[in-house]
């Protein structure tokens, strides 16, 4: 090979890519370019990569009522509030969420406690619930045999973390 035909082929990538940069150069993306009669923007950092995780809610879900009664409505709602119930009732709670969730856990656990304060678990109900606003979520302690006559509390967590308790009475 002569000494030309070896600088043509070293120059050849370097004379290759002169010939695609002014294309490259040119072209530009329509939101780069500002409207016309106004100025340009200031160049922003480049944009972060999509996340792989849910967005984040605008309202995080909190629990923000919990109501016992001896019946529930068609919105899951204690109708008439009690605190005090007979063996055989059904002792309904319903726990009021606001905010958002793609699947938060709600568990109430029920528990009878002596005088001395000592609690024995009566019953734990877990609901996986994805509200999207204002709503209510209705649980249930029962016995066919009837409730001891104790006294008793419920206590609310939201996703493992305790967020509400009230106390109430079985008595004949």
């Amino acid at each position: 090979m002569t000494d030309l035909a070896q600088r043509i082929l070293r120059l050849s990538p370097l004379a290759l890519l002169i010939a695609v940069l002014p294309f490259a150069a040119c072209h530009k993306s329509e939101e780069a370019q500002p409207a016309a009669g106004t100025s340009p923007a200031p160049a922003a950092a480049p944009a972060a990569a999509p996340a792989a995780a849910p967005a984040v809610p605008a309202t995080p879900l909190k629990v923000v009522a919990l109501t016992i009664g001896k019946s529930v409505g068609a919105d899951h709602k204690v109708t008439a509030e009690a605190d005090t119930f007979a063996p055989g009732d059904t002792v309904y709670a319903a726990v009021g969420t606001t905010g958002a969730s793609p699947g938060a856990k709600l568990t109430v656990r029920w528990s009878t406690v002596s005088r001395s304060g000592a609690e024995k678990p009566a019953g734990e109900e877990t609901k996986t619930i994805a509200p999207t606003g204002d709503a209510a979520t209705e649980f249930h302690l029962v016995n066919p045999v009837g409730l001891a006559t104790s006294d008793y509390k419920i206590e609310v967590l939201l996703d493992g973390q305790s967020v509400a308790a009230k106390a109430f009475r079985v008595a004949k």
